[in-house]
């Protein structure tokens, strides 16, 4: 059995949760419930759970701040969240599970799944580490997870060139010299994941690092070039969004 503890000052939201992983998720059990971010690193720090499902919007610690309290984060963390974008967002560029309420038995079960597999891989901390770190960060030097066959790989958003849509694939160029990257996402999922500050879209199948661009051509049709000297196409129908991004109007 896997050790839980939740985290949420709704007492009606732990009884569901509660209820929904007795129903669905036999593996795990729940041995302790807290009201507060107070509350529930005292209950780590005592219990030494395994997984902590964890309310981001909490009275005078939220979840965010209640993590960067824990000198250690030894466990795995599934967020609980009434939907906010921005939010869902920092949870996917971070390969952080998250839940939305009111939660979905299939969403849980996933989930827990995916919990088990990295508490059997020992992989509990790294995510979410990433996550606390993008927070506190400018655009520009936040990482991105980027899914490989073995797990996630983080990078620096600004080592990205540019993104080029290969069917149902994306490839990540850099601009260094680390090879390029075919995932499997398609460009609209990458494009959720980038900072828009620092990426624009050029091109249906094209994003690009808009701090890697050296030169606007009007000739052609219109094109950026990059710093590595390769010439990227701008439809007409994104031309006007990507001047101003560039600065140019």
């Amino acid at each position: 059995m896997i050790k839980s503890i939740i985290i949420d000052d709704e007492q009606h939201c732990i009884d569901s949760l509660k209820s929904d992983i007795s129903k669905y998720c036999g593996d795990i059990e729940v041995i302790a419930a807290c009201l507060s971010g107070k509350e529930g690193i005292l209950a780590i720090k005592k219990l030494r759970p395994q997984l902590v499902f964890l309310d981001v919007e909490m009275p005078w610690m939220n979840g965010f701040e209640m993590l960067e309290m824990l000198d250690h984060i030894n466990f795995c963390i599934i967020f609980t969240t009434a939907y906010d974008r921005f939010a869902a967002k920092a949870f996917r560029i971070s390969a952080v599970d998250y839940l939305l309420k009111p939660m979905d038995a299939t969403d849980l079960k996933m989930a827990v799944k995916k919990a088990e597999e990295k508490i059997f891989l020992s992989s509990r901390a790294m995510n979410v580490e990433n996550l606390l770190q993008n927070m506190r960060r400018p655009a520009q030097e936040q990482k991105v997870a980027l899914p490989g066959r073995d797990g996630y790989e983080f990078v620096q958003v600004n080592s990205i060139l540019y993104c080029a849509a290969e069917g149902a694939y994306t490839k990540i160029v850099f601009n260094d010299k680390k090879p390029s990257l075919l995932i499997s996402k398609t460009l609209g999922d990458i494009e959720e994941m980038l900072p828009p500050e620092v990426f624009v879209r050029i091109h249906h199948s094209t994003i690009v690092n808009i701090n890697a661009v050296t030169h606007y051509i009007k000739t052609d049709g219109g094109y950026v070039v990059m710093s590595t000297n390769e010439k990227l196409m701008v439809s007409k129908s994104r031309k006007e969004n990507v001047l101003e991004k560039l600065g140019l109007k």
